[in-house]
């Protein structure tokens, strides 16, 4: 046996020895590493702005066919609670979540429940708002939305997302087990579904913010955020670190009330590589988005505060669509030249 082969096999044994010793735990480097999976969502799935994501609502709303789920923050535009009636005495079977704190959604619950509609609050007794906004239509395509279903709510500058595959069924899912935390009756959604997978991670509450920090941690090249509000504070360093290693982070946000924090402001100002701009007081922003390396997305339910993950009952979608991604920056740009440093 020659001197390589000899060596070659000593250290062979002394590789198996060690795994031997310690009880296979030696993680090995990976040689081929796990690609991130891709989500087919097309740029035509984003919806920006009252004209859009009003007509594509009434549009869902009108095709129903057996059931529509509605979770909102905040809900009284008059079309449609009728279009939600009609569908209701057309047999179509019409579930609503509100959340209790908002004085207009008072009114609305009581035009529901006289035309005998299921509608509940959210949470039932317990002091936390509901920032969900969701729609979903058959158990088979849902709207996850920036805005509230109010005037105001609608005339923000804001986003919504159009889902028709796995994740549309993930929501009915998720809107399930609000329905049966608020009502202790469980909703008929099949354990599985044949919708073609998409690849959307849905998210609430505390794991809100842990996607949040996975993709700002894992970003190379940039990290664009339209918000009105960050103020938790591992976030802000996070955003601080990517800015740190040379990512190109942007950050657009709400004037009036990112200046009812300055501290975190001073934070961010501070930070060598963070850019900040304010964005026009009309219309105003409602936007809570984040879009990292041009590649991925999130569309969170409200401001990023330490407060809003850990107390109140938040919804993330985040969409690996390099396509969709790319037209939501192309809005960002537009968006960051309107804004004033």
């Amino acid at each position: 046996m020659s001197k390589q082969k000899s060596y070659l096999s000593i250290l062979i044994l002394l590789l198996f020895s060690l795994l031997f010793l310690s009880g296979c735990t030696i993680k090995l480097p990976k040689l081929f590493p796990e690609e991130i999976p891709i989500s087919n969502l097309p740029a035509d799935a984003l919806l920006v702005d009252k004209e859009e994501i009003y007509e594509r609502t009434l549009t869902l709303i009108q095709s129903a066919q057996t059931s529509i789920y509605v979770e909102q923050a905040e809900f009284d535009d008059p079309r449609l609670i009728e279009l939600l009636l009609e569908k209701s005495s057309s047999g179509i079977d019409v579930r609503i979540l509100l959340d209790q704190w908002q004085k207009v959604n008072r009114a609305t619950l009581d035009k529901f429940k006289n035309q005998n509609v299921s509608v509940q609050f959210y949470p039932a007794q317990k002091g936390q708002y509901n920032h969900t906004k969701n729609l979903i239509v058959d158990q088979t395509r849902a709207i996850v939305y920036g805005p509230h279903w109010t005037e105001y709510g609608f005339q923000t500058h804001d986003l919504a997302l159009e889902l028709s595959g796995r994740s549309a069924w993930k929501a009915a899912t998720l809107f399930s087990k609000d329905w049966e935390f608020t009502t202790t009756f469980p909703l008929n959604v099949p354990k599985t579904s044949s919708l073609p997978e998409d690849n959307i991670i849905l998210a609430t509450n505390a794991n809100v913010r842990q996607q949040l920090a996975d993709r700002i941690s894992s970003s190379t090249t940039s990290i664009w955020i339209e918000n009105t509000e960050i103020t938790d504070p591992d976030l802000v360093q996070a955003l601080i670190d990517a800015a740190g290693k040379g990512c190109d982070v942007r950050l657009i946000l709400d004037r009036a009330v990112t200046t009812k924090n300055p501290v975190t402001l001073e934070t961010l100002t501070a930070a060598q590589g963070v850019q900040i701009r304010y964005y026009p007081s009309e219309p105003p922003l409602g936007m809570s988005v984040g879009i990292f390396d041009n590649k991925s997305f999130i569309l969170s339910s409200s401001g990023w505060t330490r407060y809003s993950f850990l107390a109140n009952h938040e919804f993330s979608t985040t969409v690996p669509s390099p396509t969709a991604s790319i037209r939501l920056g192309e809005m960002f740009l537009q968006d960051w030249e309107k804004s004033s440093e």
